[in-house]
């Protein structure tokens, strides 16, 4: 930001590069802000140098940043400004604890539901929850982008009508900030044009209709995770680019 310039990268001797409160604040919900925050990252891992966000406020934040590889964290989230006896204090009691492992959580099948009717929720949450599903329940869209940040989610099951921001429009930002999810609508709504386009546009994999067949949507939530599997395969078996370029680098 300001007079920053990339030829600043090759020019001096840099080993760390920050990515500016100013794309992080949104980085959750704006699939803008998430990109130029992963190019950075990307780029900089490129060149041999560890990346720091800062102004990092919420665990979503820091989740999703982890997820993505960030080297390094600063913000309220870890701290706010301390007198030096208490920052002595916090970096003993740190020094202390063991390092958190995370959770290996990643296989576990994961399905979102967003709808802003409590019953609606209820009612799925019980629906799916006997066929063994992680069920994560939202009542917005911003709380769908929260656990999005937080937890792996494979399938969606989104309401259309919802205050704010509708389900084709939540889902479209989904698949530019989460590509491999299998998004589905679920709504009473007969206007279908918005969602018949956001499904030529490969927005959404479903569509279906209030009310649901209990039977029939389990059956249909079990082919989106049968898709989702046979696409991307278990997720140990997947490599991220920089670990291919690392095997590549290897074998070279």
């Amino acid at each position: 930001t300001g007079y920053s310039s990339l030829a600043y990268l090759k020019r001096f001797p840099i080993d760390k590069l920050k990515i500016d409160i100013a794309f992080v604040r949104d980085i959750v919900n704006n699939p803008d802000d998430a990109a130029i925050a992963l190019a950075i990252i990307s780029m900089a891992h490129s060149l041999h140098m560890q990346v720091i966000a800062e102004g990092v406020e919420t665990r979503a934040q820091m989740a999703y940043l982890r997820r993505n590889r960030c080297d390094q964290i600063q913000g309220f989230y870890f701290s706010r400004a301390l007198p030096a006896d208490q920052l002595a204090e916090m970096v003993v009691s740190n020094r202390a604890k063991p390092d958190e492992k995370q959770t290996a959580d990643d296989k576990v099948q994961t399905l979102l539901v967003v709808d802003d009717d409590p019953n609606v929720l209820s009612a799925l949450h019980r629906l799916f929850r006997r066929d063994g599903y992680r069920v994560l329940t939202a009542s917005s869209p911003a709380e769908g982008f929260e656990l999005l940040a937080l937890y792996r989610v494979h399938v969606i099951l989104c309401d259309q009508r919802m205050p704010v921001m509708s389900g084709t429009e939540f889902l479209s930002k989904v698949k530019e900030m989460y590509p491999e999810t299998i998004r589905i609508i679920l709504s009473g709504y007969t206007g279908v044009d918005s969602v018949l386009d956001s499904i030529n546009r490969g927005a959404i994999y479903r569509f279906y209709t209030k009310p649901w067949d209990d039977q029939q949507l389990r059956d249909n939530v079990r082919l989106a995770f049968r898709h989702y599997w046979m696409t991307y395969g278990p997720y140990d078996d997947r490599k991220t680019p920089r670990e291919e370029d690392q095997q590549g680098e290897a074998a070279a």
